[in-house]
């Protein structure tokens, strides 16, 4: 720039001077030349022999300073409903084990809303496995568009585990307000302890001032028999798509689905260990076959129970349904016409009422009109009441589509269905039940009026919910020392078995919508 100026302020006073002139021009376009080939050279060194070269980042580092900063802030300020966000601890292990959890985690906190997924392993993990899970789970995350933080501990049991997590997680104002987990549909048949252990995570949720939610869709939520053990050595472990032969068939021997609500897909796997990833064998020549029908006198299936007959075979070997791949991605793919049901039975500072307006705003569940089902507390003045809760609705500018009283909750429940709660909590019963987990008759009968309400409940929801996409519904309160870890779990069975997608919500009585303010 300097011998330009000087070339433009020379003055023209001979042909001498022109010779100067074309000197300096000559020299100012090989210098510029110069420096460009230095340029490139530069260039083509970094790009080809020094790629593994992180040089840093001052934006980086900016970055990581505002952070800093705005969460230093954010701790100073007082809290106010109008601000509030549900900040989720998600206890979905390895992200990729619960797809469908995760999901539905991502769709109330993808606005902008903190998420945790906690993962709690009960062997002690080296530094180069803890790693390899960490790249391998944010890629999984990143790669089904989850914004998420992943927070692990190793060398606990389920319920310490679960514990450090609900005190630990966080940092500030950026901590989880509500924990978000899935229902334990194995509740009749695993050991005593682990059903406890299940229990009280509930007890330490609520003593630490979380919310509380559990969801639970028909086929389970855990996937862990198909996470593949390599992928703790960095590989992805998602669900890809292979161009192997493979063969998709029909099965009539009900290995896949059955008659039970819920399904753990590790009653559906093989006698062996998982060492190679899954992966979909759904190439495009594939062959189809049916196995033959022992008595052609049979009634043909329906063409709902036949889609929940197809399987896919996998790398491995393991069989999965085409119900239960649609079962893995429920909470992220678009929901056809249909209703999002509330039941919204308790006052716990608007949650449940919070949660699913937050659900049906996504793009995915647009189609799906917000139902709610109250209840009346004067049955005199049916009118008056609905009234009144249309009136707080509109406070709240909660957009619904329809509000139903319920009335006859005090009703007695049908004996078919006080049967099947019998036979629910049979085992429980007995004299041979662990100290832990037994059902006394003393406890049954002190609870009874509560118990026939969640047997009345259940014959509400299959009468009114039974099409819903997905119920939203308050979770009954374990009251610490009055109730036991079977008769609970017995009341979330009746209020959810041979349904729709439940979601139980309970607050913890901290005002979450404006008109509580």
């Amino acid at each position: 720039m300097i011998d330009v100026c000087v070339f433009f302020a020379l003055p023209i006073k001979s042909h001498e001077s022109y010779f100067v002139y074309l000197v300096l021009i000559y020299n100012i376009v090989f210098s510029m030349y110069l420096n460009l080939l230095m340029v490139i050279r530069n260039v083509i060194i970094i790009n080809y022999y020094f790629v593994d070269v992180n040089w840093g980042s001052s934006t980086q580092a900016q970055m990581y300073k505002t952070a800093l900063s705005s969460a230093h802030a954010l701790a100073r300020t007082g809290e106010h409903v109008k601000n509030y966000w549900p900040q989720l601890l998600v206890l979905a292990g390895r992200p990729q084990a619960r797809p469908a959890l995760v999901d539905l985690g991502n769709l109330i906190s993808k606005a902008g809303s903190l998420m945790i997924v906690g993962d709690i392993s009960q062997e002690k993990l080296s530094y180069k496995v803890r790693s390899a899970r960490a790249r391998t789970d944010d890629e999984w995350l990143r790669g089904r568009k989850v914004r998420a933080f992943c927070s692990r501990v190793h060398g606990f049991s389920f319920e310490p585990g679960a514990r450090a997590l609900v005190q630990a997680s966080g940092v500030g104002r950026l901590a989880p307000n509500v924990l978000l987990m899935g229902y334990k549909s194995d509740w009749t048949t695993c050991p005593a302890n682990d059903l406890v252990s299940y229990f009280n995570v509930l007890h330490t949720a609520f003593e630490n001032r979380l919310a509380v939610a559990i969801v639970r869709v028909s086929g389970g939520l855990d996937y862990s028999a198909v996470v593949s053990e390599g992928a703790e050595e960095g590989t992805a472990g998602s669900l890809t798509a292979t161009s192997s032969s493979g063969e998709l068939r029909v099965r009539r021997d009900g290995l896949i689905m059955h008659a039970d609500s819920d399904l753990d897909i590790r009653d559906t796997q093989p006698k062996h260990n998982l060492s190679n990833l899954l992966t979909l064998t759904t190439s495009r020549s594939f062959t189809i076959s049916e196995c033959k029908e022992k008595d052609k006198k049979k009634k043909e299936r329906k063409p709902n129970d036949m889609h929940r007959q197809i399987v896919y075979n996998t790398a491995s070997g393991l069989e999965l349904s085409k119900f239960q791949l649609a079962q893995m991605s429920l909470f992220q793919k678009k929901q056809e016409s249909g209703t999002l049901d509330v039941w919204w039975l308790y006052d716990d500072g608007g949650l449940t009422i919070l949660l699913p307006y937050i659900i049906s705003q996504r793009s995915a569940w647009a189609n799906c009109k917000l139902r709610i089902f109250a209840l009346a507390n004067r049955l005199h003045e049916m009118e008056l009441e609905e009234r009144n809760m249309a009136n707080l609705l509109a406070k709240f500018r909660i957009d619904y589509s329809s509000l139903t009283m319920v009335q006859d909750i005090t009703d007695p429940p049908q004996p078919e269905t006080k049967a099947l709660f019998d036979e629910t909590i049979k085992k429980f019963t007995e004299e041979s039940a662990s100290p832990d987990c037994r059902i006394s008759d003393m406890e049954l009968q002190t609870l009874a009026v509560k118990t026939n309400r969640q047997l009345r409940l259940r014959e509400l929801l299959l009468a009114n919910s039974k099409d819903a996409r997905l119920v939203v519904m308050s979770l009954p309160m374990p009251r610490k020392g009055s109730i036991s870890a079977p008769l609970y779990m017995a009341w979330l069975e009746m209020m959810s078995r041979d349904l729709p997608p439940m979601l139980f919500v309970r607050g913890n009585h901290t005002s979450v919508l404006t008109f509580y303010s």
